[in-house]
C-alpha cells in the first residue's frame, strides 16, 4: 500500500439523523435557560454505529462539530493512528520487494517513503515562521519506530519495544512521553502530512486534525487559529476526529488488524464519564464508554479544558455509538459538575435514536 493513498472513506458523508439532532438541540437549550454551565460553548457529535458498519451513511447528530478547538492530549490519537498506518505501508513495501532484513527494508523505506513525504508536506509546515529547517525537513525515524517483524507473526515490519512502550505510555496511561516519543519518532511532514492527504485536515481553511507539537517543548510547534484559544498546536474539529473513530470502531482504519490494535489499548484507557465521584456513568448502568482517549489541557488564559472521543455501547438497547465533545471549561468546577451536563446532551442524543 503507498504512504499516501489519498482521501479516507466518510461514513458521517449522509445529512444527519433529525431525530438525534434535534434531541441535541432542545436539551442544548433547556441547560443554557436553566444556567448550566459548560454547554454553550461545547462541541459535540454522536454517531451511530450499530446496523450501520463499513458503510458511509452513519446516522449521526452534532452540535458546533466543525469548531476547531484546541484539544490537548485528545489528539495523540493521530499520532497514534499514522504510526500504525506507517507500519502497515511498510510492511506491504517489504513483502512488494521481497525484502527479508532490516537493513535493505530501512533503505528501501528511505527510498520511497522519504521523497513522497517531501511532496505531501502540508504549507502549514513548510512555511512555517516558528519551524527550523530541520523540523520542516524531518523525515520518519525508521528503526526507532519499526523493526523486522518476528518470525510467523502478522507483519514482515512490525512495531520496536520502544515504540510498543511509547503507545502503553501515551494511549493508555495517558501521559506525555510516549507522545513525544512517537511523534518524534514520525516528525511533522509525514504526521501532519498524512492526516491532511487523508481529507482529516484542510490546509486552505485549517480545519480539521492538526498535531504540530511534542507535548514537552523540545521542539518548536506549528500553530493554527482554533476558537477556545489564540492558537494551537494539537487541535481538531468534533467531526473530523469522529470520522476518524467511526473508521476505528467499523475496523476502516488502516485496516483490522491494525484497528484491532489501536482499540485493544484505548479499551484499557480512563474514560471521564466512569471516572468522576460519583460516577457519572457506573459500572452495570445503560451506557459503558468501552474505549477512550481523553484531553486535559490549560487554555492561555489558565483555563482548563476538557474533550474527549470514546466509543459508546448502550447496554440495554445493545447499540454501540461514537461520541466527540471538547471545548468543556472546567475552571471553578469539579469534574463532575462540568461533564455532567455533557453527559446529559450526549444520553439525549445515544435515547432519541
Amino acid at each position: 500500500m503507498p504512504l499516501f493513498s489519498g482521501p479516507v472513506d466518510d461514513p458521517l458523508a449522509f445529512n444527519n439523523n433529525p431525530p438525534m439532532q434535534n434531541a441535541l438541540d432542545t436539551t442544548r437549550q433547556q441547560l443554557s435557560n436553566a444556567g448550566t454551565p459548560t454547554v454553550d460553548d461545547l462541541a459535540v457529535i454522536v454517531v451511530a454505529l450499530t446496523g450501520f458498519e463499513g458503510g458511509l451513511n452513519h446516522p449521526w447528530g452534532a452540535i458546533r462539530d466543525q469548531d476547531e478547538c484546541y484539544s490537548a492530549s485528545l489528539i495523540k490519537i493521530a499520532a497514534m493512528y499514522t504510526a500504525f498506518d506507517l507500519r502497515a505501508s511498510a510492511d506491504q513495501l517489504a513483502i512488494d520487494q521481497g525484502l527479508t532484513t532490516w537493513p535493505a527494508i530501512e533503505a528501501a523505506l528511505q527510498a520511497t517513503f522519504d521523497p513522497d513525504i517531501a511532496t505531501h508536506t502540508p504549507s502549514l509546515i513548510n512555511a512555517s515562521t516558528d519551524l527550523r529547517d530541520e523540523d520542516k525537513g524531518r523525515r520518519p525515524d525508521y528503526s526507532a519506530v519499526l523493526q523486522l517483524g518476528a518470525p510467523g507473526g502478522d507483519f514482515t515490519v512490525d512495531f520496536t519495544p520502544g515504540q510498543v512502550s511509547a503507545f502503553e505510555n501515551m494511549m493508555v496511561q495517558q501521559h506525555s512521553q510516549g507522545a513525544t516519543t512517537t511523534i518524534h519518532g514520525l516528525g511533522y511532514p509525514y504526521l501532519d502530512g498524512k492526516i491532511a492527504d487523508d481529507g482529516l485536515f484542510d490546509s486552505t481553511s485549517s480545519e480539521g486534525l492538526w498535531l504540530a507539537g511534542d507535548y514537552a517543548g523540545i521542539w518548536p510547534a506549528a500553530r493554527i487559529s482554533c476558537v477556545n484559544d489564540v492558537d494551537t498546536a494539537q487541535g481538531t474539529t468534533a467531526r473530523q476526529l469522529a470520522r476518524l473513530l467511526t473508521l476505528l470502531a467499523d475496523d476502516k482504519l488502516v485496516g483490522p488488524l491494525s484497528s484491532q490494535g489501536m482499540k485493544e489499548r484505548m479499551a484499557r484507557a480512563g474514560k471521564f464519564f466512569e471516572s468522576t465521584t460519583p460516577p457519572i456513568w457506573p459500572a452495570g448502568g445503560q451506557f459503558v464508554a468501552t474505549h477512550g482517549k481523553v484531553g486535559i489541557g490549560s487554555l492561555k488564559t489558565s483555563q482548563t479544558v476538557l474533550s474527549e472521543g470514546i466509543l459508546v455501547s448502550d447496554t440495554v438497547r445493545n447499540r454501540s455509538f461514537a461520541v466527540v465533545y471538547q471545548n468543556v471549561i472546567q475552571d471553578g468546577l469539579t469534574r463532575r459538575q462540568a461533564l455532567v451536563p455533557v453527559a446529559t446532551l450526549i444520553e439525549a442524543a445515544l435515547n432519541a435514536f
